[in-house]
């Protein structure tokens, strides 16, 4: 059974994470093996943890790294080398792993992961599962890991309501008007877009939803997690 780590997103936790994904963890019980793991920080205020207290209230709250913007608007991290080196211990940790399944700051890293193995920088992978990716601005602080396409198979899903501050609306739209960047969409208009650029060989499915695991909508929910299940069983 393939062995599947789960990486949430920003002030979120693997409390939270399972219930996001509460439509496809009953139906990969016994295809999958899912494995959720906390983000290496605890968050304890912000408007992120505001936003998730709102709706989890209780759950406690992590982050992988801290997410800041570049010149253009894209995510970037305060220490994306030392979060891999992180990930990398966790996941030799929880050894097999066959591949990672990633929401938001989770789908951005689980990317970076995937470009590590690639590159024989960090442990092999069969797949990627990137739900909700954002603008991949840290290309450019790990160069190394980017530059050939990623042949690791790679399965993206997006909201085509999500912008370019998706999950992070609150300080994206200040930083806008602040003139602390200026957004550079490079043709673009969905930013998982920028992320399928980077992949040799990915597949992107978009529902109409915003920035969210999984879409709301049941039958649409249940369309995309049987490709989630279908895409990492031909995978392994």
């Amino acid at each position: 059974m393939p062995r599947v780590v789960c990486l949430h997103g920003t002030a979120c936790s693997k409390q939270i994470f399972t219930i996001q994904l509460s439509k496809l963890i009953p139906k990969a019980k016994g295809k999958i093996e899912l494995i959720f793991l906390d983000g290496r920080g605890k968050i304890e205020a912000g408007p992120a943890f505001d936003t998730m207290q709102k709706y989890f209230p209780g759950c406690p709250n992590y982050k992988y790294d801290d997410v800041m913007l570049d010149s253009k608007g894209w995510r970037i991290y305060a220490d994306p080398q030392g979060t891999l080196d992180w990930l990398q211990t966790q996941l030799a940790g929880l050894a097999p792993v066959d591949g990672i399944l990633g929401f938001s700051q989770g789908a951005n890293f689980a990317l970076m992961l995937a470009a590590q193995a690639a590159t024989g920088a960090g442990v092999p992978l069969g797949f990627t599962v990137l739900l909700s990716p954002n603008a991949p601005g840290f290309t450019e602080q790990l160069p190394e890991l980017f530059a050939e396409p990623i042949p690791v198979p790679t399965l993206i899903v997006r909201g085509e309501q999500e912008g370019y501050g998706a999950g992070m609306e609150p300080l994206f739209n200040a930083q806008l008007e602040k003139g602390a960047f200026q957004l550079d969409s490079r043709g673009e208009d969905a930013p998982a877009a920028h992320v399928a650029k980077l992949c040799a060989n990915a597949t992107m499915l978009a529902h109409k939803e915003n920035h969210r695991p999984l879409p709301g909508d049941k039958q649409t929910a249940d369309e995309i997690v049987d490709r989630i299940i279908a895409f990492v069983e031909e995978s392994c």
